[in-house]
């Protein structure tokens, strides 16, 4: 097999082309993405606007005065009776809502009120973001859940815009906030007894976390290992194509008839594979991190355990190496190493995240991302970057392994046994 490895290693380094593929095109790209989306990794969204029609349906002043006559004809003393209208005067759940948009969130929020078919058609027409819909009854029906403990919902209703997915999230979960505290107020106020205004605190929906002392991971790292895991997939591609010419030039045949067992020419472009993308993968590293200063400060520990990760990555890169050779050798056509390279390493890399982090993607798309071996290696790295212990990678790790396992079984079970006729 050393034959073998040796053999495709002087292949691979013959062809400069190729190799300037390799190792030039991801540091090319990685610096011109790393730069051009600062702003995505760097811990500071930029500005949010969110524009919110209103539809009113609800009528405060008639509902507090509903309320009010509710709790006049309650077989209760007229003291527990004032105290009760003092609170839903306080508790004024629709003046709470306007409060919070017009004065908290008056930075981020542009307020319309707006009628239900006007609302809906500038969403439609992608003039407004999202609406919120108040309805009928819902200062009294409110009032009467809070301070009377009756059996009464009533439902704000947000419609979101398919266009601003990420604003109607945001204007979403600040009201499930709302509401969620504004219940909890009320039911401590309603228990102690206190008729108290609603001090309502929304907490702040943009924010920086890490879990460690290291700062969080720049643009320029995440597109370090982006590219790195992406074109790691090439070198399977032109490992396919050099085994499609050996194929043409009679090497598989003549290499059979000697009586060397074919899993030794297939066990040779797999290692020459893990080789390559192994060497691939640190180079990219190390340019990033003393030329473009990514992956500071320098930790020992991080880079041995990247090394791990790479080491494990360029393993199942090398079984997929061997899956195409092995394609491509049983269909005597290189068209199955030219689709892999020019349309399936694309989509592994979008959902892997190698363009874009996947956070937003939809969740079905997030979850065939992360059983993507590329996926899979950047989340592994992302870990790494971030000081986690090593046991927050071993359930990566050993997917990869399992992975390779699988498609080197598959590798072997395709390839020929014997002389193409």
């Amino acid at each position: 097999m050393f034959d073998f490895l040796m053999k495709d290693l002087k292949i691979l380094w013959r062809d400069r082309s190729e190799l300037l593929i390799i190792f030039l095109m991801p540091f090319v790209l990685m610096t011109i993405l790393g730069f051009a989306l600062s702003g995505v990794m760097s811990g500071s969204p930029g500005e949010i606007k969110i524009d919110v029609a209103v539809v009113e349906e609800d009528q405060p002043e008639e509902g507090l005065q509903q309320f009010n006559e509710v709790v006049s004809n309650q077989s209760i003393p007229a003291q527990a009776q004032e105290g009760l209208m003092q609170a839903a005067q306080q508790l004024n759940p629709n003046a709470l809502i306007k409060k919070l948009i017009s004065e908290e969130l008056a930075d981020i929020v542009t307020l319309t009120e707006l009628t239900e078919e006007e609302a809906n058609q500038q969403l439609s027409e992608q003039e407004v973001d999202t609406v919120l819909l108040i309805p009928e009854d819902f200062s009294y029906d409110t009032l009467q859940n809070m301070l009377l403990g009756e059996e009464v919902t009533s439902t704000i209703t947000i419609r979101k815009g398919e266009h601003a997915h990420f604003e109607s999230d945001i204007f979403q979960n600040i009201m499930e906030q709302f509401t969620n505290t504004m219940t909890v107020e009320s039911a401590v106020a309603k228990v102690s007894g206190r008729a108290e205004s609603l001090d309502v605190e929304i907490e702040s929906f943009v924010q920086e976390e890490t879990v460690t002392d290291r700062d969080p991971v720049s643009s320029m790292e995440y597109y370090t290992i982006g590219m790195a895991v992406m074109f790691a997939f090439f070198i399977c591609a032109t490992m396919a194509s050099k085994a499609y010419t050996e194929v043409n030039q009679q090497v598989v045949d003549r290499m059979m008839l000697t009586g060397i067992h074919p899993i030794y020419f297939l066990l040779g472009k797999g290692a020459a594979v893990i080789i390559m993308a192994f060497v691939q993968i640190n180079i990219l590293f190390i340019l990033s991190t003393f030329i473009l200063q990514s992956f500071q400060p320098f930790s020992l520990s991080i880079w041995l355990t990247s090394l791990l990760v790479t080491l494990c990555y360029a393993t199942t890169i090398g079984a997929i190496g061997s899956l195409l050779v092995a394609l491509t050798i049983r269909s005597g056509s290189n068209s199955i190493s030219d689709a892999f390279a020019s349309g399936f390493v694309s989509v592994l890399a979008l959902l892997g995240g190698s363009f874009i982090p996947t956070d937003g993607f939809p969740a079905i798309f997030q979850t065939i991302g992360n059983w993507t071996p590329n996926g899979m290696a950047l989340r592994s790295y992302m870990l790494v970057n971030q000081g986690l212990p090593i046991d927050s990678i071993v359930p990566y790790l050993f997917s990869l392994l399992s992975i390779t396992v699988v498609i080197f079984s598959i590798s072997v079970l395709i390839f020929p046994q014997r002389r193409s006729k």
